[in-house]
């Protein structure tokens, strides 16, 4: 392998990593104006949902102080019952952490790179 090789291989990954940087940064500054502008409503949320079977869905949505078990397809959505918004339990955030890219990222990289150092010592 010579030298103009590994400046090309080299020159791709160096590449890759910013073209990588470059949108985690991009979703993670848009995805916050995006939200903020037309997800977030005072009236309308999204508590819970629970996938159920390839193509569906349950969802317990909050929409003007009322809250609604609603059974979503591609389709199609359907109301289930109507719920007491008193007696549901906020979900537990110790349960699912939310992570952000770069740890997951960085947790991605680790697994891989213990299956190459196995990968490599087995005969």
């Amino acid at each position: 392998m010579d030298g103009e090789q590994v400046l090309s291989i080299v020159g791709t990954l160096v590449l890759m990593i910013a073209v990588f940087v470059g949108a985690y940064y991009f979703l993670k500054y848009f995805g916050q104006h995006y939200r903020t502008r037309y997800g977030a409503t005072k009236n309308l949320s999204v508590l819970e949902s629970q996938v159920v079977g390839k193509d569906g869905a349950l969802l317990i949505v909050k929409a003007a102080g009322r809250a609604f078990l609603v059974g979503a397809t591609p389709r199609e959505f359907t109301l289930l019952s109507e719920l007491d918004p008193e007696t549901l339990t906020p979900p537990d955030s110790s349960e699912s952490p939310k992570t952000d890219f770069s740890a997951a990222f960085k947790t991605a990289l680790r697994g891989f790179g213990k299956k190459q150092d196995e990968g490599e010592h087995t005969p």
